[in-house]
């Protein structure tokens, strides 16, 4: 059994010009998809990050050893203005309140700050090239 032959335009020229335009094409999908898998994984990586910050901070209050948290955790309202914040580049939690009149912030818990940046610089640079290459394709397809 023989393979049909691919349909030619006759014009040698024409044939280049194609296998180029597939070629240009299979690199530019490969190209975007690097690039979206880029951003994805980003945010996985961040995603990972705020998760382990939230179960941290989660077993430290249950543990009761922060004194901060414990105020934060008091019957009723939180005691001296306690409160718990997160913050998300770099993802923590920090445990705020008074102690003598002056306002004493607390680290709780805190992702690496290179697996923050990690992620960050894959996001950032994911999608900025997935946006660069749908804007470069779609210049191409324009007609002039």
């Amino acid at each position: 059994m023989t393979t049909p032959e691919p349909l030619r335009s006759g014009a040698p020229e024409a044939d280049a010009a194609a296998a180029g335009q597939r070629s240009r094409t299979i690199r530019t999908a490969a190209a975007m998809l690097v690039s979206t898998l880029a951003a994805l994984i980003g945010i996985a990586v961040l995603v990972v990050g705020w998760l382990s910050v939230a179960r941290t901070t989660l077993a430290v209050t249950d543990e009761g050893t922060e004194p901060c948290l414990v105020a934060y955790g008091a019957e009723g309202a939180p005691r001296a203005g306690a409160r718990v914040h997160y913050e998300i580049l770099p993802a923590r939690s920090v445990c705020s309140w008074e102690v003598d009149g002056v306002r004493e912030d607390v680290v709780v818990a805190q992702a690496s700050t290179a697996t923050t940046a990690v992620g960050t610089v894959l996001v950032v640079g994911g999608v900025i090239g997935t946006v660069t290459l749908l804007l470069v394709q779609r210049r191409r397809r324009v007609p002039r």
